[in-house]
C-alpha cells in the first residue's frame, strides 16, 4: 500500500469518527462514555484474540504497568466526554485536546 493512500485513509477514517461522535453527541446527550466503553472493550477483544492470540502469547509488557496506561488514558477519555455536555464545539475541543499533547512533546 502507499504511503500517501495509507495516510488519506488514516485521515479520513480519523475525520468521519469525529463527526459522527459530534453528531451523535449533539442527538443523545451523555453517550460519549458508552461509546468510549465500546471502543475499549472492542480493542480489548481485537487484542486478545489476535495479538495475544487467545491468552498463549506471554504479553510483552507487565500487566500492571499496562493496567495503569490504560486506566489514565481511559480517566482522560472520560473526562474528555464530559466536556462534550458543556455543548463546545467540537473543532475547538479536538484543538484544546491536542495543544496539551503538542506542548508535552515540545517539553
Amino acid at each position: 500500500m502507499r504511503p500517501a493512500f495509507a495516510v488519506g485513509l488514516v485521515f479520513a477514517g480519523c475525520c468521519s469518527n469525529v463527526i459522527f461522535l459530534e453528531l451523535l453527541a449533539r442527538k443523545h446527550p451523555g453517550c460519549g462514555n458508552i461509546v468510549t466503553f465500546a471502543q475499549f472493550l472492542f480493542i480489548a477483544v481485537e487484542g486478545f484474540l489476535f495479538e495475544a492470540d487467545l491468552g498463549r502469547k506471554p504479553p510483552a509488557i507487565p500487566i500492571r504497568y499496562y493496567a495503569v496506561m490504560v486506566t489514565m488514558f481511559f480517566t482522560v477519555s472520560v473526562v474528555n466526554n464530559y466536556a462534550l455536555n458543556l455543548n463546545i464545539a467540537m473543532p475547538l475541543h479536538m484543538i484544546f485536546r491536542s495543544v496539551s499533547a503538542a506542548m508535552c512533546m515540545f517539553l
